[in-house]
């Protein structure tokens, strides 16, 4: 949460909003109570933007409409669902980059971890190496790689107050295989260093001079 406010009195008028809807927030919170509506709403969006019965128009609304909130009540920014969007988009293209050769983009979801539930596209290599019929495939050794996505992903994740939050990112191995959806599920690394109890993805606004990326 954050620690100061330059309007305690908006505050405070935020927060007797939400308890007309039953949702009673002490004032002091209610930073991190919105951040967490921002995280919940992007999150969703890139789960289900491609879902034909998903109210996409009122995700947009609600990141336009905590953003703005944010904004009046002098609290951190937080992203529209656009600039969910943009994140999106960066991240694939970090991982476009690093391929060479032929490639394509293969859906993949992250089954846990702070990302939990987020859906996207990222690229990999169109064809496995070496192919099946190569007959000195056996040498590939290490550098043989399978037509699919990125063996690991990282992506970038905050903790703590909202103000001065921690940074770091969160990393995913890829499975053996697509799922029964024909999504490429990542889970979190067991091995890797824990990651913080209260650790939230990490999409960020603009606006926040830091855009989220790896």
């Amino acid at each position: 949460m954050s620690t100061t406010c330059a309007t305690p009195s908006a505050v405070a008028q935020a927060a007797e909003a939400f308890a007309r809807g039953g949702i009673h927030i002490d004032p002091k919170v209610l930073d991190a109570h919105l951040a967490k509506i921002a995280d919940q709403a992007s999150c969703s969006l890139l789960r289900d933007r491609f879902r034909n019965d998903f109210p996409h128009a009122a995700y947009h609304e609600l990141l336009s409409t905590v953003a703005a909130l944010r904004a009046v009540l002098g609290f951190a920014p937080s992203p529209t669902a656009r600039e969910v969007m943009d994140w999106q988009n960066r991240q694939r293209s970090i991982y476009a980059r690093a391929m060479q050769g032929p490639k394509t983009q293969y859906p993949v979801v992250f089954v846990d971890g702070p990302h939990r539930g987020v859906e996207m596209t990222l690229e990999g290599p169109a064809e496995p190496y070496p192919n099946a019929d190569d007959p000195l495939g056996h040498l590939a050794g290490d550098s043989a790689w399978i037509a699919g996505p990125p063996a690991f992903v990282s992506l970038p994740i905050v903790w703590g107050d909202t103000e001065r939050p921690g940074h770091g990112t969160a990393r995913y191995k890829r499975g053996d295989s697509p799922n029964t959806e024909v999504l490429w599920p990542f889970w979190l690394c067991t091995d890797d260093v824990p990651l913080p109890t209260d650790a939230r993805p990490y999409i960020a606004s603009p606006a926040s001079g830091m855009e989220g990326s790896v």
